[in-house]
């Protein structure tokens, strides 16, 4: 599993959801928004498909902190468009022994191409880029993942495509993605155990 697609499938999920928005009959200013979340949870409670306890036998908190700006604005197929610039710092927690597996993410999330499919659904096309960089328990750097990340989703609008707070995520509907992936073909579960295990 790639530490990177995982964190980014989230971020631009939730990037997505906030700032596609179908357009009102006239065109609206852009609109602007500073955000900030916090997560956090055990993750084999919140994951069901999480590392087995064969191999994970210790709870693991994960926790995340993230913030940034989110930016929308109407174009000319009368669709909203959004970006969003994003910081993240992460870490999966050994409960048992607090050691932890951490990291930072920052970057662009852009929407490229927006589609009305028709039907309370629109289909958005994204790039991500930024770098993720992971550190041992001892804040050494192990690992950094970076560059560029196009990927399409489907979202359903709820029936009210002006209001973005009530949109559904319905569907990845893949990603091309190119770059430097030090995590690329690691085995996340087996560096759970190896970092704070």
């Amino acid at each position: 599993m790639n530490l990177k697609t995982s964190i980014t499938a989230v971020l631009a999920a939730a990037a997505a959801l906030s700032l596609a928005v179908a357009a009102p009959a006239s065109a609206a200013r852009p609109y602007l928004e500073h955000w900030s979340d916090h997560i956090e949870h055990i993750e084999q409670v919140e994951h069901d498909d999480w590392c087995t306890r064969d191999v994970v036998p210790f709870d693991v908190l994960y926790t995340e902190d993230a913030w940034g700006t989110f930016r929308f604005q109407q174009r000319g197929d009368g669709l909203y468009y959004g970006g969003s610039t994003f910081t993240s710092k992460f870490s999966w927690t050994n409960v048992e022994t607090g050691a932890t597996l951490s990291g930072i993410s920052h970057g662009v999330d852009k929407d490229l191409h927006v589609t009305d499919n028709g039907d309370g659904k629109i289909t958005i096309e994204v790039l991500h880029t930024g770098p993720t960089t992971y550190y041992d328990d001892n804040g050494d750097r192990l690992f950094i993942d970076t560059g560029r990340n196009f990927f399409s989703i489907v979202i359903d609008t709820n029936g009210t495509p002006s209001n973005p707070d009530d949109d559904k995520f319905v569907e990845f509907l893949g990603a091309d993605v190119k770059g430097h992936f030090e995590t690329e073909n690691r085995d996340f579960c087996a560096d759970i155990v190896e970092f704070i295990g």
